[in-house]
């Protein structure tokens, strides 16, 4: 199911947004009108203390019917001494004790707000419910009713919320604006990333760049770049491979269709016979060239081969021996096995089988007839596989080389079959193991090739020692 990153990030952005916007909206609404009625019934309380101290002092000078229209009978206040917005909201009433109504606002109704003399009350009067504030004087002389009808009040609440909660609600659209625009520019990088793969070529795999990228999204480039890695190595294996099968398999070839050719002119059954034997022998070489070819190209190019188990190595190096015994037995080779310990390390074990086999392949080959080869297996700071024999040897000058793919020494190179690839995988085998690799001379003379493993715990160790013993020094060629 394809979905876009960027759409998900603005719905999710937005909805939340308005979400908490809405909640933020609702929850301020509902503080903001409490806290309304609280301001309303606090000024109603101090506009009926700041009257009772007005009238005071009027009372006291004497100037209290200057404040009202003489003419009217209802005895209407004519001059408001608070003024504001708000204000003009609030009906006042004088009343005396024994004169009744003396005084009041224009909003005010004629008779009193309420028979409370101090405190809030609530009263309805002419079908309005009125909010009032009582106060009076020490002698209860007169009484201040200063009070709101409730659909004024609530008229202001609403006015007053509304100036505060319209701003909340006309900036969402404003606030998706910009989350569009920062999530926009947010991804611009995925985007510059997507043109920039979308523009590569199939043979083009160097690295991406990671610069002016987000540190969320170098990780997921850095694995690109891996994968970029192993699919040049990939490639570079298989140009490699085919380079390689091409160079060594045009003179074998070449000499096979000479061979044919012979052998197909020739009316001497001896020289047909001649050319069909070198034939068998051109195809056999070719076989296992291309085999060694194709193990060489799977050890470079398949991790999945690498995987490893704890194994006991003699008993590998005793398969081998056994295995190479019929070719060692036709030149007479003498050949032992010399262990101290039953070891196991870890391995990959058809790789280790393929070590094993090339050094004691190469052993037998350049060992001639009726020479020795030992085979020695020691435990001291690491596990070191030993492999001597009484053959020709190779030059110090030559020991670099001998490793390189494809290498023949010249002593050797027309004396036996070979390929010049079993040294190169065995390097190649050892670096995958963490093993060390030696060459040096025998002391039979000839070449002393050595594989040293690092030491592993013990895994499954042997229980009945005299049992593995047997079958070791069973099967030991001497």
């Amino acid at each position: 199911m394809k979905y876009s990153l960027r759409n998900i990030l603005l719905f999710t952005l937005l909805s939340a947004s308005a979400l908490i916007w809405g909640v933020t909206a609702y929850v301020s609404y509902r503080l903001t009108r409490d806290e309304v009625v609280k301001l309303f019934d606090a000024e109603l309380a101090q506009s009926a203390h700041a009257l009772y101290s007005f009238v005071g002092h009027l009372l006291y000078e004497g100037s209290l019917n200057e404040l009202w229209d003489l003419d009217s009978p209802e005895k209407i206040l004519t001059h408001s001494t608070f003024n504001s917005k708000y204000t003009q909201k609030i009906a006042f009433q004088l009343i005396s004790k024994t004169e009744g109504l003396i005084l009041r606002s224009r909003t005010a109704p004629v008779k009193p707000m309420t028979d409370s003399l101090n405190g809030f009350t609530k009263m309805e009067i002419d079908g309005y419910l009125w909010h009032v504030f009582s106060i009076s004087d020490d002698k209860d002389e007169y009484i201040i009713h200063v009070g709101q009808r409730d659909d004024v009040r609530r008229e202001l609440k609403d006015e007053i919320v509304s100036h505060l909660i319209k701003p909340l609600l006309f900036s969402l659209p404003f606030l998706g604006v910009v989350i569009g625009l920062i999530v926009r520019r947010a991804l611009k990088p995925v985007n510059r990333l997507t043109q920039q793969l979308a523009r590569r070529e199939a043979n083009y795999l160097k690295p991406l760049s990671t610069r002016h990228l987000p540190t969320e999204i170098v990780p997921v480039v850095e694995e690109i770049n891996t994968l970029f890695l192993q699919l040049e190595k990939a490639f570079e294996n298989e140009r490699r491979f085919t380079a390689d099968a091409s160079h060594e398999l045009k003179t074998p070839l070449a000499g096979l269709l000479t061979q044919a050719q012979v052998a197909m002119k020739t009316s001497d059954e001896g020289m047909r016979q001649q050319a069909l034997g070198r034939i068998e022998q051109a195809v056999k070489r070719m076989t296992n060239m291309v085999q060694q070819l194709l193990t060489f190209s799977r050890i470079e190019s398949d991790p999945t081969y690498l995987n490893k188990q704890y194994v006991e190595l003699s008993r590998e190096v005793i398969q081998i021996i056994a295995e190479l015994e019929p070719e060692a037995h036709k030149k007479q080779i003498s050949m032992s096995f010399e262990h101290n310990s039953v070891a196991y390390v870890k391995v990959n074990v058809p790789l280790i089988g393929i070590l094993i086999r090339n050094i004691l392949d190469n052993a037998v080959k350049y060992t001639p007839r009726g020479g020795k080869i030992v085979i020695s297996l020691t435990q001291r700071k690491a596990l070191e596989l030993c492999v001597e024999d009484s053959g020709p040897g190779i030059a110090i000058e030559q020991y670099d080389d001998a490793y390189k793919r494809f290498y023949r020494c010249i002593e050797t190179a027309n004396k036996v079959q070979g390929t010049g690839l079993g040294l190169s995988m065995v390097q190649r085998i050892s670096l995958l193991h963490d093993a060390e690799l030696h060459m040096d001379k025998s002391r039979f003379g000839g070449l002393k090739l050595a594989v040293l493993f690092p030491l592993l715990p013990e895994a499954n160790p042997v229980k009945n020692i005299k049992n593995v013993k047997k079958q070791l020094f069973g099967n030991v060629i001497d």
